[in-house]
């Protein structure tokens, strides 16, 4: 479109137009500048939603106001050159991923037609990966792909989100089959039959082909394929012990990059390690013990899986416990619920919550930033001391994971982020203060909608229904799954950094806990 043309588009005012015609006429100013590289139409495209948003739009409305806002952001980081920037603080990315978030989060997301659902998906999941949520973004694409198993953007976006997850596994078995899934998500993207979702360049797919020809090339994929042999193994002895498995492999708990492609049999343990670390031989000298970090982490990975199961068992038992006869108690006339059941989920809550401060010390410990002990938490370890700002050392660090472990803590902290992202993504901080230091009062979920109004807790904590309580519990178990696998990749990353081929190296093995040996 010529510049003329450009500005005339800009310019038209929406104000004596339809809802559906001021969208229609906002879309194609993005999309036109999109092509033009021009940005003064998509700050005007911004303006104009933003004007749009003033007025009583119903909820499709709304859920395709936030998608075209993103969209327009994303002219914006496009034309200002920074698509590969490691800037961990990227005010362009940040807008496009509000504006995703809470197009997906909106009511009106679900009465979008399914080609829509699935861009905000895709989009979002993108966005989500080039911050470093690659776990979460995995999980965003395979939810497009529940919708249009065979969308393509998804599909290939998914692909190359893998391989780069496999490029930070030092076992190699697991970046094998990380990248066969790689590979077979860039080839249903390009098959006759893949759903796109826009008329793109020819070009495009032969670039998803050619990049599956390079996975191809690098390893035997027939042999990985026969290898990765997913459903081998059983899940477990007894009956209980196969059910709780595969309740952890179907919301991909295990701590195990290979539960990320599913619910397979293969994924059900929690085989995640630190990798090789280095210390200089002066940094503890006269001490001939592993690195303190090994025996931190080895203990999160515990709570981890302790609290994992105190969840499952809280949402699974049925059954009077005796722990609880006897146990004098007043019914308050609104449902209130007191059980051995229900403290186990408070409790899995409360440990895997405490696992995000326990990350922040490993990292402040691992990275030598020298914070005040009793002040480090998930909040403030990537910020300046007492100060709302990012470390210098951070602004543009290139270390993907741990730029996705920074922008986890967003997800918790900040304001604008934590409320669109979705009802089981807010308030998680508020909760965990009221479990730990406060009055969290649990109420019956199916009697919310008989009783009269909201519950308070009257200024003491908070008042919360157990099927939301349980919703979150299960949020913050995943979140800290995130965290332990991004923590242990991060380090990864750091010490390949660190490694120089011209220095001598000692070596100390490490052997494993004999399962005999975990017992009072």
């Amino acid at each position: 479109m010529e510049r003329d043309n450009l500005e005339k588009l800009r310019e038209c005012s929406i104000s004596k137009l339809t809802d559906n015609a001021s969208l229609d006429n906002i879309g194609t100013l993005i999309d036109a500048s999109h092509d033009a590289g021009f940005a003064r139409g998509a700050d005007r495209a911004i303006y104009l939603l933003d004007e749009l948003a003033k007025r009583k739009l119903d909820a499709r409305h709304c859920a395709i106001l936030e998608y075209f806002k993103a969209n327009a952001w994303a002219v914006k980081e496009e034309i200002a050159g920074d698509r590969g920037s490691w800037a961990w603080e990227h005010p362009e990315r940040e807008h496009q991923i509000f504006a995703l978030l809470r197009a997906a989060a909106h009511p009106g997301f679900i009465e979008l037609d399914v080609i829509r659902g699935c861009q905000i998906l895709t989009n979002r999941a993108n966005q989500l990966n080039v911050m470093g949520r690659f776990i979460d973004a995995i999980e965003g694409w395979d939810a497009a792909l529940r919708i249009i198993p065979k969308f393509a953007m998804a599909q290939a976006n998914r692909g190359y989100g893998l391989k780069h997850y496999a490029g930070l596994m030092a076992d190699d078995r697991e970046r094998a089959i990380l990248l066969l899934h790689a590979h077979d998500g860039l080839i249903a993207a390009t098959a006759a039959d893949a759903v796109y979702d826009s008329i793109y360049p020819v070009a495009l797919a032969q670039r998803f082909a050619d990049e599956a020809r390079t996975y191809a090339a690098a390893v035997d994929l027939n042999r990985i394929r026969e290898l990765q042999d997913f459903d081998a193994p059983p899940l477990g002895r007894s009956k209980a012990e196969r059910k709780y498995r595969q309740w952890c492999l179907d919301r991909r708990l295990f701590l195990n990059p290979l539960n990320d492609l599913g619910p397979h049999a293969r994924a059900a343990c929690d085989d995640l390690v630190l990798p090789p670390l280095s210390e200089r031989f002066d940094e503890r000298p006269g001490v001939v013990t592993p690195p303190p970090v090994v025996g931190f982490f080895k203990q999160m990975k515990q709570e981890y899986a302790s609290a994992r199961f105190m969840l499952y068992e809280g949402l699974h038992d049925t059954k009077l416990h005796f722990s609880d006869l006897g146990v004098r108690l007043f019914d308050t006339l609104d449902y209130p619920m007191h059980s051995l059941a229900i403290e186990r989920v408070r409790a899995a809550y409360r440990v895997a919550y405490s696992l995000l401060d326990k990350v922040a010390f490993l990292v402040d410990h691992y990275w030598k930033l020298g914070k005040i002990a009793n002040r480090i938490n998930f909040k403030n370890v990537w910020m300046a001391e007492g100060k709302p700002r990012l470390l210098d050392r951070f602004k543009d660090y290139p270390n993907w994971p741990l730029r996705g472990l920074f922008w986890l803590s967003k997800e918790l902290f900040d304001d604008q982020l934590k409320h669109t992202t979705g009802p089981d993504a807010r308030e998680l901080h508020d909760i965990r203060n009221a479990l730990e230091h406060k009055f969290l009062q649990v109420h019956e979920g199916w009697a919310r909608p008989f009783m009269w109004a909201a519950p308070t807790s009257d200024g003491l904590g908070l008042s919360i229904d157990s099927d939301l309580l349980e919703t979150k519990a299960l949020r913050v178990v995943k979140i800290a799954r995130s965290a332990l696998i991004q923590l242990a990749l991060a380090i990864g990353v750091e010490e390949r950094a660190r490694a120089r081929p011209d220095t001598f190296i000692g070596s100390m093995s490490l052997f494993g806990l004999d399962d005999r040996r975990k017992t009072t």
